[in-house]
């Protein structure tokens, strides 16, 4: 299935899922009314025969237009936004550091980009003592040491939406999954 089939089938799902939203909900207002006494307009005979499955009729219409509106896409782009955006995410800190305790709070606010942060403690490695000695604080983001002493949170956050829009442009060039060879070929020739 090609990416505007895909959409258009989305779109449609959307306004039948949208139009059984209505539809329940002016059902809803009927029941209501009726169980009131207040009548909006004279209900044919059956109306008051089927009272017992008016609210399951309704509820039935309620759950299937749940259940149409919460589309694939959406589910795509929940499964994408899960995903962290970098591979790893390493915090050097020292014993009694306000600074890093800072920093890893600040890490924390952004975890829902972030891989599972690792925290090494240098003072255990003399060769990481060397390495880092007094700037400490120290988060090492895929590998690259980005910050030493104070993490920026505003940096921070610009480096992420940078690596969003990495993400989001790789994932429109990658051409969509097809289900048959002559999808894969047509989707080649173009």
């Amino acid at each position: 299935m090609t990416t505007t089939s895909a959409e258009f089938q989305d779109r449609i799902q959307g306004w039948i899922g949208t139009s059984l939203m209505i539809t329940g909900s002016v059902f809803a207002v009927f029941i209501f009314c009726d169980r009131t006494g207040f009548n909006l307009i004279d209900m044919p005979r059956i109306w008051h025969t089927s009272r017992g499955v008016h609210l399951l009729f309704c509820g039935a219409l309620f759950l299937t237009a749940a259940l149409l509106l919460k589309s694939p896409a959406s589910d795509r782009l929940t499964e994408r936004q899960g995903r962290p955006l970098f591979k790893s995410c390493r915090l050097f800190t020292r014993r009694d550091c306000k600074l890093c305790d800072e920093a890893l709070e600040t890490l924390l606010q952004f975890q829902h980009a972030l891989p599972s942060i690792d925290v090494v403690d240098i003072d255990g490695d003399p060769q990481l003592v060397r390495q880092f000695g007094e700037s400490i604080p120290v988060v090492e983001i895929d590998g690259r040491v980005r910050f030493r002493g104070r993490v920026d949170w505003r940096l921070l956050q610009r480096m992420i939406e940078a690596a969003e829009l990495r993400r989001d442009a790789h994932d429109a060039a990658e051409p969509p999954a097809s289900t048959s060879p002559a999808e894969d070929r047509k989707i080649l020739k173009n």
